[in-house]
């Protein structure tokens, strides 16, 4: 039997509660030339049973006995993978049923771009409650992952294999919950990528989601992405400190600022970072500085509790650095600072 199209890999531990609606949503697509590699990393549940319940011949079980770490599962999967493509699903995730036939069609009518994902929607239990809106531009997509990796969300990314085994592309072992930025950032530096701007997968926010242990542990998850930090800002020749490190993840996380000093201290921070590409042109200049203003407005998001002194900051350094504010974007900080607003999410409505 021929190789298929695609690899959909699934890496799984411990996942008998949703992994049977993870594979059906995989196993109804409209694009059906995959197989399903399901890597099983040791799970102590049923899981397991669940998946051996399945008779699609699509699927292809490995079985570990012992647990080795998402990173391991999904080295694993590159090397296995029988696919022109490989996909990424999780195990408690949904896919939308034209997700794969529209991003190979991409794929297959861009064959300039090494990979591409799509829009993704949080949720828990039936309700959405966030939405991921990355770029298409694969120059702001680049710039982008500076910051952050949800320029290409790891689970929604689709990438030509060959190129991914080309120049060697592993995740990091070593790491817990940055793997996935890091093996993006370095995807990054050797292929050209684009997002579907369209929801195609379902993120489902749930208790024992990695993420979300993690996430009230701001110190140990600093001290986790700040190895892809240093790798990212040296791509503008900076060597940063701790101390330039943490005003950096101060930018990047959903922090709340508590003193206006490390408020000013993020915006030089990002000033710098504006004229260290001006020198070194490592990324398009009109679309880096597009992306230090929308980190400027997320900054200054997180500053609105000094009410208007934070706004009237942000209005003088826009201006002084030909910063465009979006109207919208200003009347909601507008908002949030006439209001002292302490937290992270709000809504204009």
């Amino acid at each position: 039997m021929s190789n298929p199209i695609l690899t959909v890999a699934m890496p799984t531990y411990n996942a008998e509660k949703h992994i049977g609606e993870a594979i059906n949503s995989v196993l109804n697509q409209t694009f059906e030339d995959f197989e399903l590699l399901i890597i099983n990393d040791g799970s102590l549940d049923h899981t397991l049973e669940i998946i051996s319940s399945y008779t699609d011949p699509r699927i292809r079980l490995i079985d570990l006995e012992k647990n080795k770490g998402i990173a391991h599962c999904r080295n694993l999967a590159l090397q296995e993978a029988r696919g022109e493509f490989i996909a990424w699903t999780d195990s408690d995730d949904l896919n939308e049923p034209t997700r794969f036939e529209k991003q190979i069609y991409f794929l297959q009518h861009n064959p300039d771009f090494g990979g591409c994902g799509t829009w993704l929607s949080r949720f828990k239990d039936s309700k959405t409650h966030y939405v991921t809106k990355a770029y298409s531009n694969p120059e702001k997509i680049r710039a982008a992952l500076l910051f952050k990796p949800a320029s290409i969300p790891n689970a929604t990314a689709m990438l030509r294999l060959a190129e991914i085994r080309k120049y060697g592309l592993r995740y990091n072992e070593s790491l817990k919950i940055s793997e996935d930025y890091d093996f993006i950032f370095n995807c990054s530096r050797h292929l050209k990528f684009s997002n579907i701007q369209e929801i195609l997968y379902r993120y489902r926010d749930s208790e024992t989601s990695i993420m979300k242990t993690f996430e009230d542990q701001e110190e140990q998850t600093f001290n986790i992405l700040k190895t892809v930090y240093k790798k990212a800002l040296a791509s503008l020749d900076i060597i940063a400190t701790e101390e330039q490190l943490r005003l950096h993840h101060d930018i990047c996380s959903s922090k709340i600022l508590s003193k206006f000093s490390e408020y000013e201290a993020c915006y030089y921070w990002l000033e710098s970072l504006k004229l260290k590409n001006d020198l070194k042109r490592e990324y398009n200049r009109k679309v880096f500085n597009h992306i230090i203003t929308e980190q400027f407005f997320f900054l200054s998001k997180k500053a609105s509790s000094f009410g208007l002194k934070t706004l009237w900051f942000f209005v003088r350094k826009s201006l002084k650095n030909k910063w465009i504010i979006n109207p919208k974007d200003y009347s909601k900080l507008a908002v949030r600072c006439a209001l002292k607003y302490d937290k992270f999410e709000f809504k204009l409505t």
